[in-house]
């Protein structure tokens, strides 16, 4: 490989001295020449006699840095210009400026809901609404059929939906897309398997605590500083985080006593499903930091793994070795009468609160600051509940509604920055 020399000929100043020559050396990529003339033979003899003088700048490359997708993680203070991320995803912003010039007026439906203020921000609304129903809706179908089976079921019909976006994956992802998707699909194993005998609200809310293992993973991952006069946001959610899940969980609204007997498998399970999501948050963001544009191709590679697996689960749970397995499987549960209701939840779980959920929000992201949209949908375990309560008829007592309120607040302290608390001890 040839090397580089980028050789100027000095200019006399006033005074006639020559100034110094800068000579930059970028390593080894090509070498530069001009033809000879006559007015350069006249400047050799001057231009060796200001060698000594010449400043040499190395530029030299970051070993841990060997490729511009490995930049991905940047800090409230460091975050690239035009990238918007909440609840691990990241796309290419498009928000308006007020100061640039008007714009082509857009002209479709969705152009105008998406150019307007409230549009956008009503589509997260609704995404945040529609998650939702997850809750409620996995225990009527763990009511009526195995949880591996209609996990599966609906893992699979959210991968065949969102399998045209497989085709536009970059292959340098494969591997950390694959990895994410089997983080993704404990996040849904624990989640279905803790619904069977917990509370939905009740999973929803401790599955809120990924207010906590994101954070956990930037430090230990990323070296992030996480003190508390750098990151005061982190420790005030964990503390709301908390503290609402002990009421949750530890607090009896009947005697007014405290006491670990309430707590069951289950909800060991709902906070496992905290750590598969939230540990599949953290790398999908890690990688959608680099490449904002791949990320419903990052989702679909999520989705078809969770599907692969929980599809592997189904061989080993049994149910498939009686003589009624047949009727769970796809299509063959929307046409058997009994299971009608659950059918229909497969359906809504996979095709709309997964697939469609997931390209309004990477859509609707976009349009929206990161703070916004975190906000916004942290509002989550409030429908979930609310579901809960109207599906299902759940009653919930003084520690739910405390406890429920805490976490909620968590949720919503992640959207602070240092610089907030900053101008509050100022004030």
């Amino acid at each position: 490989m040839l090397s580089s020399t980028l050789t100027c000929r000095p200019t006399s100043t006033s005074s006639g001295v020559r100034p110094p020559i800068r000579h930059h050396h970028f390593g080894p990529l090509y070498q530069v020449s001009a033809p000879p003339s006559a007015e350069l033979e006249k400047d050799t003899a001057a231009a060796a006699a200001a060698v000594s003088e010449i400043e040499i700048v190395t530029t030299t490359q970051d070993p841990s840095v060997d490729a511009p997708a490995s930049l991905v993680y940047y800090d409230a203070t460091s975050m690239p210009d035009g990238i918007v991320c909440a609840r691990g995803v990241c796309v290419l912003a498009d928000i308006d400026d007020d100061d640039t010039e008007a714009q082509e007026e857009p002209t479709s439906v969705v152009d105008r809901i998406l150019s307007s203020y409230l549009g956008p921000r009503a589509l997260l609304a609704g995404a945040s609404i529609l998650y939702g129903t997850n809750f409620a809706l996995g225990a009527i179908m763990n009511d009526a059929m195995p949880p591996s089976a209609a996990t599966a079921a609906r893992m699979v019909m959210a991968a065949i939906a969102l399998s045209p976006f497989l085709f536009r994956l970059n292959p340098a992802l494969s591997a950390s897309a694959a990895l994410c998707g089997c983080f993704t699909a404990l996040g849904y194993i624990t989640q279905s398997l803790a619904l069977v005998d917990t509370s939905p609200a009740t999973v929803s809310f401790i599955g809120a605590a990924v207010v906590l293992v994101c954070p956990v993973l930037e430090f230990a991952v990323d070296k992030r500083p996480l003190g508390l006069r750098d990151a005061p946001q982190t420790w005030l959610a964990a503390s709301l985080c908390l503290v609402g899940v002990a009421i949750l969980e530890l607090y009896d609204p009947v005697t007014g006593s405290l006491g670990v007997a309430s707590i069951g498998f289950g909800d060991f399970l709902a906070f496992l499903q905290a750590v598969g999501f939230g540990t599949s948050f953290f790398l999908t963001e890690r990688m959608m930091r680099g490449s904002p544009d791949q990320s419903l191709p990052i989702t679909a590679v999520q989705v078809s793994m969770s599907a692969l697996l929980c599809m592997i689960w189904c061989f080993f749970d049994g149910w498939m070795q009686s003589g009624t397995s047949s009727q769970y499987a796809l299509p063959n549960l929307f046409f058997e009468p009994s299971l009608q209701q659950a059918a229909w939840a497969v359906a809504w779980t996979g095709l709309i609160t997964t697939a469609m959920n997931r390209v309004i929000e990477t859509t609707a992201l976009g349009k929206v600051t990161s703070a916004e949209a975190s906000v916004i949908l942290a509002t989550e375990p409030l429908f979930a509940a609310l579901f809960s309560a109207w599906l299902l008829t759940e009653n919930f007592g003084l520690n739910d509604y405390l406890g429920g309120t805490l976490i909620v607040a968590a949720c919503f302290a992640t959207a602070l920055k240092p610089s907030d608390f900053e101008r509050w001890r100022s004030e």
